[in-house]
């Protein structure tokens, strides 16, 4: 795949990703607590798994930008956490591709998600009356477990098969 292709291919997905949650989060918000899916994550964890650890938290840490300055609140928190959660996800990082694959991906974004999640509402809830244990369990356990139940969706859709095409005779 041609490199700058790749690249203006992921930023618009991630864009349209912010945009989609920033716009639609009531629709899927679900409970009093307001928890929903973080859809960005998502395609953080695919591209960290993908593409290795640094150029994860590129993206990760510049997404989060986007992504505080849309939204209004801290400004470097969505930052912090998609970078965390995207460098995570380049562990995972293999030359067959295993972990972007059926339920390996479903542990990986729930792992990344949920250390991403960690650090964003470990940070957020500081000087507030909120316990941690009910900061992990109301709102670190749900919406990293409502992450990994909508990337379903990724694991249930058939991915293409790259076709490699070769130029005279090289692979």
């Amino acid at each position: 795949m041609n490199f700058k292709y790749g690249i203006l291919r992921n930023i618009i997905v991630i864009v349209l990703l912010i945009l989609i949650q920033k716009t639609f989060i009531k629709v899927f918000s679900v409970s009093a607590l307001n928890i929903s899916p973080d859809f960005v994550i998502i395609a953080l964890v695919f591209i960290g798994a993908r593409e290795g650890k640094i150029t994860g938290s590129i993206y990760g840490f510049l997404t989060g930008l986007l992504a505080d300055f849309l939204s209004g609140t801290f400004l470097g928190l969505s930052s912090l956490s998609y970078t965390i959660a995207a460098f995570l996800a380049g562990f995972f990082k293999s030359e067959n591709e295993k972990f972007l694959t059926k339920y390996f991906f479903l542990v990986t974004v729930f792992a990344c998600s949920f250390a991403g999640n960690f650090i964003y509402y470990w940070i957020y809830f500081q000087g507030t009356p909120i316990t941690f244990p009910e900061v992990i369990i109301k709102y670190v356990l749900t919406t990293s477990a409502y992450t990994t139940i909508v990337s379903i969706i990724y694991v249930i859709f058939p991915r293409r098969k790259k076709i490699e095409r070769s130029f005279l005779g090289e692979a």
